[in-house]
């Protein structure tokens, strides 16, 4: 609003308020993130000379170097003759073009060797360039995202490339962009298959189906899964696949993802389950099975005789009553077989089908399944009566139980692997084969394997280990179990396990051998992969800077990665394997350390230590703050505890340096408000008392002139309190204020303090509560203030009206001032902000728009009719 009002005439004013941005600048220079520095340009005879001015607190903490250190050192002195030159060059790049230049570096600092995205900017006096301002943001971080990211790519392009399933990728215009192998042998294309459409593929029945299933993804933003049968070269292909949307970064759908499964086999087997199941249900209905009728109105029940005859009765024995059949279910069964006849009953489940056991009339216990449906309903749905039958399953139910338990034996007994068997016969020579060990070497099963023909197929450099093993088990009846490799017809090498046991005679002579031969090599594969992966995840945890550990129950290092092991100044092995008393050395800290392993261990609970005490092999002491998480040992399922200790020494350092200066803050804030605000106290109150004794209107009017100007300056310094007290906050807590009572206080202020100020009211202030703080009447003051202070007019007359809108409630606090042009609207709520002929500092507005947006609400300002301003102001009710 009267930000524009400022006259041009007070040059006092302007040389103050220019020190104080300079103070400010300072400020923002030593506290920046970012690590800034300055650099001295001279002039030489054949070039330029560079050396170094300041640098702040950020830079000096990033690279290990003071402002001492640094000042009036030139690239080369302290970097080097190598980064030196390269660093001088950017400088005299950027001096000569005079204009801000950036590029990404890698420096060597004693804080450590990082990259460094950086920024020049010349800084020109008298049109020569005197002084280069650098800004560098460490991004080492970052570029090594960047590398783990490729690495995530190539590995994700692994895993499409050798998924079974066919995957695709398409545009919004039907354009393949991406197709797996599985996917390009399915459709028999080759890898130029990007910019074909279904067109080019398929007939157009099927395009045209195909195209309309990605519309639908395309507009719906759902992800779908349909059935349909591919045409291939191969014949038809029932696939299950499911569509995706994909989304770019705007939020907006570019393209389909399909992932399409081979279900051709089990649509057949579903067909073929449906076959048999028509089948049994024809047997069912002319076999003698048990029937029962049941009239759900009455519960009586007709029981055939085959039912009775099922569990050892006659049909007389068994009274016609659904009581009959509830008495003789197992205790165990009667709940999950009435659930499920309460769900057909219910129109949940198209039969009531269950087995269940009943009791015989000799006192046992029989499987039977029982099926049933509701056949007769009333006019409002209710059922009146179901039929159904009953099948003796007992004998199914004891093969099943039967078949498990071979089956659980075969598993445990064959794992996962395929194994075959063979036999030797000292007597003739002769060597048999099993089909297994036939197809483990690729030899046709009607094909006869001599002695030294299974020889032959072992890979040459295990050959001699077998023929060892082989001639000690025949002569010495001692058994082998062996992992080699053999080579199969095709060339192939694949590793088995060989196992081999003598035969004896009555006598205890060796007559034989056998033997069983079974196929690892997916599970040396594995391993061979699990070792690279051991591999891998060593480099990148001796990449993590923090220390990163594990120990057993005795204190012994597990692992240790490099910055554990420079911490006691030895590398990873020779820390590794040893006890933890071993490495630390300082005796206290060991116990220490032990005993908290060990409280972790015994809990099975993760805990964060906090802070904690080391001190390294060079005897600096260093805080760490380290989180602890109990795990077992894969290999031999001891219980360790795996550590990760995070280095907070200059973090701990930076917070009571950040504590030091929230007190002299403090300090400097009650300075302002106590001793200046006395002393302009002491101004206003003596030039009113010199007002009246003054001999013309021109000095009266001077002395008006100094009061106005010293209630302005109070005024400021009640806003510097306010903005110190933003900056002091910790947090954002909001609490309910009372709206009513906040406004109206300072409406009733401006009218005591402001003698050419008339405020109005229009309507009653609404009676509710604002989620804020006590910092709430310092927006309407500075508000209310502004509208004073900067309004032309010998009368500001200012018209306040609030009103609760929704979930919210909107004050307005309208002027008759000079009003604001649209272009300066947005920027006088900016920090520092002032207009052309303001009055204040530039920050009365910029500490509004702060609490407001901190009280999750919003502040603007509009044109008032016919001339003026209106600031609005809006804030949520607390609930």
């Amino acid at each position: 609003m009267g930000e524009n009002a400022r006259s041009t005439d007070d040059a006092s004013s302007f040389d103050v308020t220019g020190e104080g941005v300079d103070s400010v600048y300072e400020a923002i220079f030593r506290e920046m993130d970012d690590a800034v520095f300055i650099v001295e340009v001279g002039r030489t005879g054949d070039g330029y000379k560079f050396t170094f001015g300041q640098n702040n607190t950020a830079h000096q903490e990033q690279t290990g170097l003071s402002e001492d250190a640094m000042r009036g050192q030139t690239p080369r002195e302290f970097l080097g003759d190598e980064q030196g030159a390269a660093v001088a060059a950017n400088y005299r790049r950027c001096v000569e073009r005079g204009e801000t230049i950036e590029y990404e570096e890698w420096l060597d600092f004693p804080g450590g060797t990082n990259c460094w995205q950086t920024k020049l900017t010349p800084i020109t006096e008298d049109g020569r360039v005197t002084r280069i301002v650098g800004v560098a943001r460490d991004i080492t971080e970052q570029k090594e995202q960047e590398r783990e990211h490729q690495r995530t790519h190539r590995r994700f392009q692994t895993v499409l490339e050798t998924m079974s399933a066919a995957v695709f990728l398409k545009d919004a215009d039907g354009r393949y962009l991406l197709m797996n192998q599985a996917c390009r042998d399915l459709l028999d294309v080759d890898d130029d298959s990007v910019g074909m459409t279904d067109r080019d593929l398929f007939p157009q029945e099927s395009a045209e189906r195909t195209r309309a299933d990605d519309q639908r993804v395309l507009n719906s933003g759902e992800q779908i899964e349909i059935e349909e049968t591919i045409p291939t070269s191969a014949g038809e292909s029932v696939r299950l696949t499911r569509k995706s949307p994909v989304y770019d970064d705007e939020g907006e759908i570019v393209a389909v993802c399909g992932v399409s499964t081979d279900i051709t086999e089990q649509k057949e087997r579903e067909r073929t389950l449906q076959q048999l199941k028509d089948r049994l249900e024809l047997a069912v209905e002319g076999a003698q099975l048990g029937i029962w009728d049941w009239d759900m109105t009455t519960d009586e029940v007709e029981f055939n005789e085959q039912w009775a005859r099922m569990l050892g009765h006659s049909a007389d024995e068994i009274e016609p009553r659904l009581e009959e059949w509830e008495r003789r279910v197992h205790p165990d069964d009667l709940e999950p077989v009435e659930d499920a006849l309460s769900e057909h009953i219910a129109g949940e489940t198209a039969y009531y089908d269950t087995e269940h056991r009943m009791r015989t009339a000799s006192g046992e216990w029989k499987w039977i399944r029982d099926v049933g449906k509701v056949v007769e309903r009333d006019g409002e749905g209710e059922p009146v009566r179901a039929v159904g039958i009953h099948l003796d399953v007992d004998d199914q139910k004891r093969r099943e139980r039967e078949l498990e338990r071979t089956r659980a034996l075969i598993e445990r007994t064959q794992e996962s692997a395929s194994i075959g068997w063979w036999e030797f016969d000292l007597l003739d020579g002769s060597l048999t084969w099993s089909d297994e060990v036939y197809r483990i070497h690729e030899v046709p099963m009607d094909e006869s394997v001599e002695l030294e023909d299974a020889i032959e197929f072992y890979h040459p450099a295990d050959r001699e280990t077998i023929e060892a093993a082989f001639d000690r088990l025949i002569e010495e009846g001692e058994s082998y179990d062996l992992e080699l490799r053999v080579v199969r017809e095709s060339g192939q090498t694949r590793w088995v396990r060989a196992i081999g046991d003598p035969q004896f005679d009555d006598s205890g002579d060796v007559v034989g051998a056998l033997g069983l031969f079974q196929d690892i090599t997916e599970r040396k594969e594995y391993e061979v992969a699990l070792e690279s992966t051991r591999e891998e995840l060593r480099k990148i945890i001796d990449l993590v800077p923090d220390l990163v550990f594990a120990k057993n129950r005795d204190g012994e290092y597990l692992l240790a990665n490099k910055a554990t092991a420079e911490a006691y100044g030895k590398t990873p092995e020779e820390v590794e394997g040893r006890s933890e008393a071993d490495i630390i050395p300082n005796v206290d800290d060991s116990a220490e350390f032990r005993q908290d392993d060990l409280e972790v261990i015994e809990s099975g609970e993760p805990r964060l230590i906090g802070e904690e005490m080391l001190t390294t092999a060079d005897g600096e002491t260093r805080i760490l703050q380290t989180t602890k998480i109990p795990y077992k040992v894969s290999e031999t399922g001891e219980d360790a505890v795996l550590g990760y200790a995070r280095d907070v020494t200059e973090l701990k350092e930076y917070e009571r340096t950040l504590e030091q200066q929230r007190d002299s803050l403090t300090l400097l804030n009650q300075v302002v408000r106590h001793d200046i605000r006395n002393q302009l106290m002491v101004v206003e109150s003596y030039t009113e008392l010199l007002v009246d004794s003054l001999p013309d209107d021109q000095s009266r009017t001077y002395a008006r002139t100094v009061i106005e100007a010293a209630k302005q300056a109070t005024e400021i310094t009640e806003t510097a309190k306010d903005v110190t007290d933003v900056l002091l906050q910790v947090g954002s807590d909001r609490s309910p204020v009372n709206l009513r009572d906040e406004l109206s206080d300072q409406i009733e202020r401006v009218r005591a303090d402001q003698d050419r100020a008339r405020v109005s009211v229009d309507g009653d202030i609404p009676d509710v509560t604002v989620l804020a703080d006590d910092l709430l009447e310092s927006v309407f003051r500075n508000l209310l203030t502004n509208a004073v202070v900067h309004n032309n007019e010998d009368v500001a007359e200012i018209a306040v009206s609030a009103r609760v809108d929704g979930d919210c409630v909107r004050v307005s606090i309208a002027d008759n001032g000079p009003g604001i042009e649209d272009k300066h609207k947005e920027q006088i709520f900016q920090e520092g902000e002032k207009g052309l002929e303001s009055g204040g500092t530039g920050v009365g507005l910029y500490l509004v728009k702060t609490l407001v947006d901190k009280y999750g609400g919003d502040v603007w300002v509009e044109d008032n009719e016919p001339t003026g301003s209106v600031f609005i102001v809006e804030l949520p009710l607390a609930d």
